[in-house]
């Protein structure tokens, strides 16, 4: 009688257990023991509930007691070794594990709680042999591919872990850690359209899911749809309102569309909910460096190396910063270091590599420079073999523009000596840059259109030509000028100059923005002026300005300074060859830090560049002459952001231009 009441007890006792109502449960299984006290089933049920309500002494007590009472029982194997495992003692767990695998070798649940086990206590070997056992048993068991995968992609295996997910997936669409680990591994991949959707599916799947609502925003972020981004950070952080993540990623991306002071908020609240979290140091010092508070953005990236002294981001930053500030010496050092952290990072490189021709120290500059071309996105990928300064012997190589027009404009100064190894010179560069550059000696031809595989042997950009040449200090000069001009547009040009009263100089007052999430953007900010600006110059007689100006800033020709006489033929220069016909015909350029510059150069023609504090590396460091142009002349801010005693120098400097006999 007792035997079938502590049936009826036990039946009795799961239903509840089932619904929820442990005290209930527990008490009916104690009851059942104090009729039968060698009762399996009600001892190893009263061992599960004191698990699940966190007594793991009495737990453990009780599955040992199951396993005296039956040594066959897996069950209590297993949840023996699930507390263990919970309890941080995973090398006993394991045993436990083994033993009701033993009994039981056909339960894919208990294969993949053991591959979980062995990963953790570091056997992946063997944790990778278990997930495949459990998938033996139940291929579509879902949640062992999806842990397989994460396996997988912890070794290095992104291409098997994959395939996991996507079996997992497939499995079960429903699962959203498996689409968040496939979109995870797709953007390690560099997949970014396929990692976005991986992360939306697993978004659909939990709507809440706030890890991948932040990255779904990173990757679009990286894809340059910020505004999408921001929308993805804000849904994490509506889940999520102290997620330290999703807020300073909010904050960068606010930074990259302008929105600085935004962003710097967001930043602080996620310090102030994380003040440890290097992340957010190193963007908040960004967002300072971008708001030009160099010195605060220093000590952001310090704190940052505080509490994360490898994070090579935040050496890399600091470099940048401290360059802003002058601090040359110092900002080699943070590149250094940031280079010894991320050695196979090509950002890193390039930016050690800006900073040593900064300071002139240029065969490790140039070698450290050409890391750009393994930057993401770099170019254009070309079915040819670099040139590497080997004799072309007849050979066509190809040189191609990379960057902007003064660069451009700069190193075509090699062309010559690249024709001089006996080779067929052809230059890729943008339109406007053409029917100069093709009058370039040794230049065989000049096309904006990219060139089929057949038309060329080799190639290089013209910015690896330095390090191609091994360029020093003592031999980047080249003959000046290396540009030239049409005679007929420089006389026809010669005819209106001449009808002008007084010294002819040239004027351009400000760069090409670009765009406002670029970090050339946040350049030309500090190397632009407003022409109202000049108003120092109107004030010297005995001269007219003549416009070289193009872009948006050309509109303020036509409201110039009071007393300012300036000339403003622009609408009427459709290239650089119309530039440098009129350019030809002038006393003096005086230009911002532009492709203008350059091309004065050049052409041998006396130029002086206006140049904001942090200047370019290639004027080197506090000298107001330039080894690249001998004609230049450079007056240099004395302090970020002073171009007022800039200026007055200037001026100075026209008035004994004026005084000259």
């Amino acid at each position: 009688m007792s035997s079938a009441l502590s049936e009826q007890m036990i039946l009795s006792a799961v239903q509840h257990h089932r619904a929820g109502r442990l005290d209930t449960a527990e008490e009916l299984y104690r009851s059942a023991l104090r009729l039968d006290p060698g009762h399996v089933l009600a001892t190893h049920h009263l061992g599960i509930v004191a698990f699940q309500t966190g007594r793991l002494e009495d737990a453990a007590r009780l599955f040992r007691r199951t396993i005296s009472l039956k040594p066959d029982y897996p069950e209590a194997y297993r949840n023996l070794g699930a507390l263990l495992r919970a309890q941080g003692r995973g090398g006993e767990a394991i045993i436990y594990y083994e033993q009701a695998a033993l009994l039981n070798p056909r339960d894919p649940d208990l294969h993949g709680d053991m591959g979980a086990l062995l990963r953790d206590l570091g056997r992946v070997d063997e944790a990778a042999a278990e997930y495949r056992r459990a998938i033996a048993l139940r291929p579509d068991f879902a949640e062992a591919h999806n842990d397989l995968g994460s396996l997988l992609r912890d070794r290095g295996d992104l291409a098997g872990a994959l395939e996991c997910y996507r079996r997992a997936t497939g499995c079960r669409p429903q699962l959203s850690e498996a689409s968040y680990n496939l979109g995870l591994t797709l953007d390690a991949l560099e997949r970014l359209d396929e990692a976005r959707d991986a992360y939306r599916a697993a978004i659909r799947a939990r709507p809440d899911f706030v890890e991948a609502h932040i990255n779904l925003g990173a990757a679009l972020q990286r894809s340059g749809r910020l505004a999408e981004a921001i929308s993805e950070y804000r849904e994490a952080l509506r889940h999520a309102p102290d997620h330290p993540t999703a807020l300073t990623n909010l904050g960068a991306a606010l930074d990259d569309t302008g929105q600085s002071i935004d962003a710097l908020e967001a930043h602080d609240h996620a310090l102030a909910v994380a003040p440890g979290f290097a992340l957010a140091h190193v963007n908040r010092g960004a967002t300072l460096a971008h708001l030009e508070r160099d010195a605060e953005a220093v000590e952001a990236y310090r704190e940052a190396i505080r509490h994360d002294p490898g994070n090579a981001e935040a050496h890399g930053n600091l470099g940048l910063a401290l360059t802003n500030l002058g601090r040359t010496a110092e900002a080699v050092q943070a590149h250094r270091q940031a280079v010894a952290l991320a050695p196979d990072n090509p950002k890193h490189h390039h930016w050690l590599g800006m900073a040593l021709l900064l300071t002139g120290a240029m065969t490790e500059g140039w070698a450290e420079h050409e890391w750009r071309r393994k930057l993401p996105g770099f170019q254009r990928d070309l079915p040819k073999p670099a040139w590497t300064g080997e004799a072309l012997g007849g050979k066509t190589i190809l040189l191609h523009a990379e960057q902007g027009y003064g660069d451009t404009l700069h190193f075509v100064r090699y062309a010559p000596l690249v024709a001089a190894t006996g080779g067929r010179v052809v230059l890729w560069v943008p339109d406007p840059l053409i029917r100069l550059l093709a009058t370039v000696p040794g230049v065989a031809e000049a096309v904006s259109d990219r060139p089929p595989a057949s038309a060329f042997d080799v190639h290089l950009p013209l910015m690896s030509l330095p390090h191609a040449f091994g360029a020093t200090l003592d031999t980047i000069s080249a003959p000046i000028p290396y540009l030239s001009p049409d005679g007929e547009a420089v006389a026809a040009w010669g005819k209106r100059v001449a009808r002008l009263a007084g010294l002819k100089i040239g004027l351009v007052w400000a760069g090409n923005p670009g765009y406002p999430e670029k970090r050339e953007y946040r350049i030309d900010r500090r190397r632009s002026l407003r022409l109202e600006q000049l108003a120092p110059l109107a004030e010297i007689d005995g001269i007219t300005f003549v416009s070289l100006q193009k872009g948006d800033a050309a509109g303020q020709a036509t409201a110039p300074p009071a007393g300012l006489r300036l000339v403003d033929w622009m609408d009427e220069v459709t290239d650089f060859a119309d530039t440098a016909a009129l350019v030809a015909n002038l006393d003096l350029v005086i230009s911002v830090d532009t492709s203008v510059a350059h091309l004065a150069g050049a052409m041998g023609k006396p130029v002086w560049i206006l140049s904001r504090f942090d200047g370019c590396w290639r004027w080197l460091e506090n000298r107001d002459d330039s080894p690249w142009y001998p004609t230049a002349r450079l007056f240099r801010q004395p302090a970020p952001g002073q171009w007022e005693p800039v200026l007055i120098k200037v001026a100075d400097a026209l008035r004994k231009q004026v005084a000259a006999p």
